[in-house]
């Protein structure tokens, strides 16, 4: 079981011409000076909600989980569909006692579908032989999309592990980043590879008794300078970007505390012509390659060592908010024409930024801060209120697990707050 993981969203169907650890506070240097609009951004939190209790959570066939990080969400007709990471218990009809990426369903205020509680991604299984998830896959992020031949699909992007050593009172683990197509509108995944890797390497890691998280990472569409796309459909495939927040630990990274030390969140990107043209070929030998870091300002670093056991260190990374932050999870909104970010610091709090593009970013917002006393805060995800759930007018909705004890699940409690934003 991880520290902290969490995300996911919807992104309007996109038609592609196919022609080609955990350390809490924290702050530093941005990579570029701080995005502030022409007007006073407002955010304002309302009051938080239950959504799915821990009684809830194991009357649906659940151990721990869901979400143990990052949500994914779907909107089809009106019925709202859930990607988590999660532990399944023997009553689950599915996949009994099985930890992997579960789909469930039911309203933005409730969660009541285990569908048929099974595994749509399990540890394991890579389809080039690497070992990044051998021992946890969870899913976060999805993202619908449809070729111009009339393939459809939905990617996701899933939290894996490898695990060892000795951390604490349990093992220690190594987390990266994979993606995986469904072919059949989310009901069934299959594995395309892995996309990010930290710049550390593993044995660094596991070998000194210290965890490494990337978090669920996102899946944000925008053009070449982090700005928004209005119409996906419409624009030239090779200007639109998938774009990837997580975070990342290289001592390089700064020569100043905090991201000298610890992991700070990062970005990368690859074309969105280049993922949907290996993922609809089942070229799954491309994937480790197809994603690149953003480093002193420039996308130059590979996104994985392309070591199946990584061995070897990755690329580089420039902080794009040099705080050490969990799970960020990015939503657009068409009201403020502002993107938003929200991740967690020391596992205890929610913090937001917002900014117009996705390489410049407001430093924390003083009214976006959310506590609960002495309970534990992790996983947050932001979901839009209307058709796409990856935009928002106005009124986004932040989901996060509150729990009175952590990593004690039979505290914890999926609760929700929607904001409101103005400019």
């Amino acid at each position: 079981m991880v520290e902290v993981r969490a995300w996911i969203v919807r992104v309007a169907s996109v038609v592609l011409m196919l022609s080609a650890g955990s350390c809490g506070g924290g702050s530093g240097i941005q990579p570029s000076v701080p995005n502030v609009p022409s007007g006073t951004f407002t955010l304002t939190v309302g009051q938080a909600n239950s959504v799915l209790t821990a009684a809830q959570r194991t009357a649906l066939g659940f151990q721990f989980g869901p979400p143990d990080g990052t949500l994914g969400v779907l909107l089809s007709n009106g019925t709202y569909s859930f990607y988590a990471a999660a532990q399944s218990s023997s009553s689950c009809s599915g996949t009994p006692s099985v930890q992997g990426s579960y789909r469930l369903g039911g309203s933005l205020s409730a969660i009541t579908a285990p569908y048929s509680c099974t595994a749509l991604i399990q540890p394991g299984g890579d389809p080039n032989g690497y070992t990044f998830d051998h021992d946890y896959a969870g899913g976060g992020p999805v993202l619908p999309v449809t070729s111009s031949t009339g393939l459809s699909g939905v990617l996701q992007i899933y939290h894996g592990e490898w695990q060892g050593g000795t951390c604490g009172s349990g093992p220690c683990f190594y987390a990266s980043l994979g993606m995986a197509i469904s072919r059949d509108e989310g009901a069934t995944f299959t594995k395309l590879g892995e996309i990010i890797q930290p710049y550390v390497t593993r044995n660094s890691q596991i070998g000194a008794g210290v965890s490494m998280d990337v978090g669920g990472g996102t899946l944000v569409l925008a053009d070449a300078n982090g700005e928004h796309i209005a119409n996906i459909a419409t624009a030239d495939p090779s200007t639109v970007y998938i774009y990837v927040f997580y975070a990342d630990r290289d001592p390089t990274a700064s020569t100043s505390p905090p991201c000298s030390r610890y992991s700070c969140l990062a970005v990368a990107r690859a074309s969105l012509s280049s993922v949907l043209t290996a993922a609809f070929a089942g070229n799954t030998a491309a994937f480790p390659t197809l994603f690149v870091k953003y480093y002193q300002g420039g996308w130059t670093q590979p996104g994985t060592s392309s070591d199946p056991n990584a061995a070897a260190n990755s690329g580089h990374y420039t902080p794009i908010i040099a705080t050490v932050g969990s799970f960020p999870s990015v939503i657009y909104d068409s009201v403020t024409q502002q993107y938003l970010m929200t991740y967690t610091t020391g596992n205890n709090a929610v913090a937001m930024q917002h900014g117009s593009n996705l390489l410049s970013w407001s430093g924390p917002i003083a009214s976006g801060a959310i506590t609960d006393g002495a309970n534990s805060i992790l996983y947050t995800t932001l979901v839009g209120e209307g058709s796409d759930p990856t935009t928002s007018s106005g009124h986004p909705w932040l989901f996060y697990i509150d729990a009175t004890a952590w990593p004690n699940w039979a505290t914890a409690t999926l609760v929700n707050r929607q904001l409101q934003l103005s400019l």
